[in-house]
């Protein structure tokens, strides 16, 4: 009973003038999303620089595919030599000639023939030449006969060839300058 009476008493006037000065609860602003926290900046920069490194990758693939494209085409074309003609080997030693003068120029090895063209396609490509390949390019080749067991050596030496010569950092200016030379 007592409480109840408590209850019902007005409250004094220090209490009435502390309960005026309360005012309802406020909450706080909500939160801006612009600007973002450092952390967002930090993972956009990285995605970023991510997209920019793929791109830039796709770019050099790009490049190295179109660089090498006429490797595929020369393999393409050596396969597509019937080596069982007997001018197989001729076909072969002519995709050759072309691929060499398109990586190396003209002149310098436009007119190589013989023990001096093997040996280029020796050194140009760090790869030995098979007996048979050999004996395709050395004897047969002008006799205009040849025999299949050799030519098929010879287009795999080709096919191994075209895909493993490669041009030194020092040789394309000087293969450029040579080309002007003889214009």
């Amino acid at each position: 009973m007592l409480r109840k009476q408590q209850q019902l008493q007005p409250p004094s006037p220090e209490a009435q003038e502390l309960l005026a000065q309360l005012y309802d609860i406020q909450e706080p602003a909500p939160v801006s999303w612009w600007p973002p926290a450092p952390g967002w900046w930090l993972l956009a920069l990285l995605i970023m620089l991510s997209l920019l490194g793929i791109a830039l990758w796709i770019r050099y693939r790009r490049k190295q595919t179109e660089r090498n494209r006429y490797k595929v085409e020369a393999v393409s074309l050596l396969n597509a030599v019937d080596i069982s003609r007997p001018e197989a080997t001729g076909e072969i030693n002519e995709i050759l000639k072309r691929v060499a003068v398109t990586t190396y120029g003209r002149t310098r090895c436009g007119n190589l023939t013989g023990s001096a063209w093997l040996s280029f396609l020796e050194q140009s490509a760090s790869l030995k030449c098979p007996d048979e390949a050999r004996t395709a390019l050395l004897e047969q080749l002008y006799r205009g006969t040849s025999k299949p067991e050799s030519s098929q050596a010879f287009q795999q030496y080709a096919i191994q060839w075209v895909l493993q010569h490669q041009l030194s950092m020092q040789e394309p200016e000087k293969q450029v300058s040579e080309e002007h030379a003889g214009v």
